[in-house]
C-alpha cells in the first residue's frame, strides 16, 4: 500500500467511525489525508469503493488467519482455538478499521455487498469444517443443526466491537483466553475435555471457599 494511499484510508477509517459513512465526503477525506481531490480519485474511483476496501481488508485479514490455521496438522480443538484467537485478535490488530467494518458494512454499494458476502461465505465455511471435523472424532458435541454451533460462536465475538478498547483493563489475550474457556466449555465433549493436551485452554475456576 503506498503512502498517499494508506493516508488516504486511514483517514477514511477515522471519519467514518468519528461520523458515520453518509456523514463524510470525499472532501473531508482528501483535507483529512492531506491530499488533493485528484489524489484520492488516483486511488479510489468512489468513496464507495474505499469502503469496501476497507471491508475487504479486514476480511482477507482473517481468512489468511484462519487458512493459516487449517494448513497445520493439528486437531479440531487446536483449529479451533487458533481461529477465534485469531479473530479476537484482528479487534485489536485493526481495531478502528473492525470497528468501520461493522458499523458501516450496510451502506456497501449492491455489488461490493455481494462481493462480502461471498467473502463472509468462504470464512464461514473454513469454520463450518472444523466444526464438522471436531464432530466426527468426537471432539466437539453434535448440537443439531451444527451451522447452528458457528453462528453462536461468532455471533459472540462478531459483537466485540461494541466494547472492546485497546487500553481497557483486559489484554486482547485475556478476552481471546475466555472467549476460548466460554466456548470450550460448551463445545467439547466431556472425553475431549480430559484431554491433557487442551487443559491449557481453560481457565482454573476460583476457589470461593
Amino acid at each position: 500500500m503506498g503512502s498517499t494511499k494508506n493516508r488516504i484510508v486511514k483517514a477514511a477509517v477515522k471519519l467514518f467511525k468519528e461520523r458515520g459513512f453518509h456523514q463524510v465526503t470525499v472532501r473531508n477525506i482528501a483535507e483529512e489525508a492531506q491530499v488533493s481531490n485528484g489524489g484520492f480519485y488516483h486511488h479510489f474511483k468512489t468513496k464507495d469503493e474505499l469502503l469496501f476496501y476497507i471491508n475487504e481488508f479486514i476480511m482477507d485479514y482473517v481468512i489468511k488467519c484462519a487458512e493459516k490455521v487449517i494448513r497445520k496438522p493439528q486437531t479440531p480443538v487446536e483449529k479451533m482455538y487458533g481461529i477465534v484467537s485469531s479473530f479476537v485478535r484482528a479487534f485489536y490488530v485493526y481495531n478502528l478499521e473492525v470497528v468501520v467494518m461493522y458499523q458501516e458494512s450496510h451502506y456497501l454499494a449492491p455489488e461490493y455487498y455481494e462481493k462480502m458476502r461471498v467473502k463472509r461465505d468462504q470464512y464461514s465455511q473454513i469454520v463450518m469444517e472444523v466444526i464438522e471435523e471436531g464432530v466426527r472424532t468426537k471432539e466437539f458435541r453434535n448440537v443439531e443443526p451444527i451451522k447452528m454451533i458457528g453462528f453462536m460462536i461468532f455471533g459472540m465475538v462478531n459483537w466485540t466491537y461494541t466494547w472492546y478498547e485497546p487500553t481497557g483493563e483486559l489484554s486482547i489475550e485475556e478476552i481471546s483466553e475466555r472467549y476460548v474457556d466460554f466456548i470450550f466449555n460448551a463445545l467439547l465433549t466431556e472425553e475431549a475435555k480430559k484431554n491433557t493436551n487442551y487443559k491449557k485452554y481453560f481457565i482454573p475456576c476460583l476457589d470461593l471457599e
